[in-house]
C-alpha cells in the first residue's frame, strides 16, 4: 500500500526523480546534435519530446548566437547530419524536427532585445500607454533600452518611452 496520494502518483506515473526512457532518449540526442549544432556556429535552445495530433516528435530547437537570421538551408542541413547520427535511436513512429525560435520570437532578455536594435517589434502592456495614445499594444521600430526603460520608434517623428514594469509581452513583428 502507498504512504500517501503522492507515492501513489509516482507508482503511477513514475518518480519525477528517475529518468524515464523518453528521457534518456532526449538526453543521448542532445549530446550526439550538440557538436553539429556547433559546427554551424548556432545553439542548442532545446530539445524535447512532443506529441502533435497523435505523432510523436523529438523537436530540437535551435538559434543564431549572433543575429535572429538563421538559413532555411542550414536548418535542413543540420537535420539531415542528426538525423543520420540518432536515426537508430529513435523509436518506430517517432520523427526528428529541427527549428528555429521563430520570426516573431519573444524578446526575453537584454541580450535578446540588443540583438533586436532597429528591428521592427510588437509590444503590449499591461495598462494603457498615455504617450502611446492611450494604446496597450503597439508596433514599432526598437530604438533603445535601458535597465527600466524601452523606446519604440512608432512613426517618423513619435518615439515612446516605455517602463519594463509596464510590458506584457515584447517580440519581434513582421511588417507587412
Amino acid at each position: 500500500m502507498y504512504r500517501n496520494k503522492q507515492e501513489k502518483r509516482w507508482a503511477r506515473n513514475g518518480s519525477p526523480f528517475v529518468m524515464k526512457g523518453v528521457d534518456i532518449m532526449i538526453e543521448k540526442i542532445k549530446s550526439l546534435s550538440l557538436p553539429i549544432i556547433l559546427k554551424y556556429q548556432k545553439i542548442l535552445v532545446s530539445v524535447e519530446h512532443v506529441n502533435e495530433y497523435g505523432i510523436d516528435i523529438i523537436r530540437i530547437t535551435i538559434d543564431d548566437p549572433a543575429s535572429f537570421d538563421i538559413d532555411i538551408d542550414d536548418v535542413a542541413s543540420i537535420n539531415e547530419e542528426i538525423l543520420d547520427l540518432v536515426n537508430d535511436y529513435l523509436p518506430d513512429g517517432y520523427y526528428l524536427e529541427v527549428t528555429t525560435v521563430g520570426i516573431e520570437r519573444e524578446l526575453k532578455t537584454d541580450e535578446d532585445l540588443e540583438k533586436a536594435l532597429q528591428k521592427y517589434i510588437y509590444l503590449k502592456t499591461y495598462e494603457k500607454i498615455e504617450s502611446a495614445f492611450n494604446q496597450k499594444e503597439m508596433y514599432g521600430y526598437l530604438e533603445s533600452y535601458t535597465v527600466d526603460t524601452i523606446n519604440i520608434n512608432k512613426s517618423k517623428t513619435k518615439l515612446v518611452t516605455i517602463e519594463k514594469s509596464k510590458i506584457a509581452k515584447i517580440r519581434l513583428a513582421v511588417k507587412f
